[in-house]
């Protein structure tokens, strides 16, 4: 009886081990390179591409995209003409916010290319 209850604890203390340990398993180095998990750029790198010019075509390329999926979506939710234009207006403002994003990087990478 006695080396079954000592079995018995000792096998709960080891999964309540394994468990307390999972999370520094799991842990890794998420975001090294990965932007997925909020890693950030080589600034260097980003400069380089930006500085190549290819981003241009390929910014039309996705905003010509995304306006076809933004209209699709108005379509299908069948927005009323109110309704249309404040959803508009919303996606403005994130575009807006974009773009003052967007210039931010373009001084970083101007103001680092000078120094």
């Amino acid at each position: 009886m006695k080396a079954h209850k000592t079995a018995t604890t000792l096998t709960a203390a080891l999964i309540s081990a394994a468990l307390l340990a999972s999370p520094i398993a799991f842990a890794g180095e998420k975001g090294k390179d990965d932007r997925a998990y909020g890693g950030k750029r080589n600034h260097a790198e980003m400069c380089e591409k930006f500085e190549s010019g290819d981003w241009k075509q390929k910014r039309e390329q996705y905003r010509e995209k995304a306006n076809e999926r933004h209209e699709q979506m108005a379509e299908r939710l069948q927005l009323t003409d109110e309704q249309r234009e404040i959803w508009n207006e919303m996606r403005d403002e994130r575009r807006q916010k974009h773009d003052r994003r967007f210039e931010k990087m373009k001084e970083r990478c101007k103001n680092a290319s000078e120094e």
